[in-house]
């Protein structure tokens, strides 16, 4: 039986129904925005599988933004946050909007109006959550990793705004952030 497996395992890494797949990004469903706000708003540190701390700093400086416009700030029920490693490190990178995750009541400030906002893509670097890139997609499958990679195992991120793919947005990593290429 052990020579069958091992006659096996290499021809099933060689069928294309095992190829690897794109890998896209995925949406976090256990993250609370509300739970958030509240645990900010309380002052006590929050459920990290339910408000993941970049959202949790942002949510702190959002807090302070709505108070300054007069606003009370709320947080969804449900979070629209994604993961997905960019740089093979085995950690997933973040990505998230404050647009669909929070509003502050009697303020506008959250909304980019016609067009949704580009979400923030937060790295873990040397113990800090840092902004790495402004990415544009409207939902999780949309963005996939490219087959460029940079010396430090960044690869290059690719938007599709459709099922076919007719245009395609393509990200690459400049030494130290993703930028859109022309």
């Amino acid at each position: 039986m052990l020579r069958l497996l091992t006659v096996v395992a290499p021809i099933a890494a060689l069928s294309p129904v095992y190829a690897e797949a794109p890998l896209h990004a995925t949406k976090l469903t256990s993250v609370s925005p509300a739970h958030c706000v509240a645990a900010v708003e309380r002052g006590e540190g929050a459920d990290l599988l339910r408000c993941p701390t970049p959202l949790r700093l942002a949510i702190a400086d959002a807090q302070v933004m709505c108070r300054e416009a007069g606003g009370k700030l709320t947080g969804a029920a449900e979070g629209d946050v994604w993961v997905i490693d960019v740089n093979a490190d085995r950690r997933n990178e973040l990505m998230f909007a404050l647009e669909g995750n929070l509003t502050c009541s009697d303020a506008n400030l959250f909304s980019c109006g016609t067009v949704r906002c580009p979400r923030a893509l937060y790295e873990l670097r040397d113990g800090m959550w840092t902004v790495v890139g402004n990415i544009a997609a409207e939902s999780p499958e949309q963005v996939t990793l490219g087959t460029t990679q940079a010396a430090d195992g960044h690869r290059s991120l690719e938007v599709c705004a459709s099922d076919r793919c007719k245009e395609r947005s393509i990200y690459q990593w400049v030494g130290s952030r993703y930028e859109a290429a022309p």
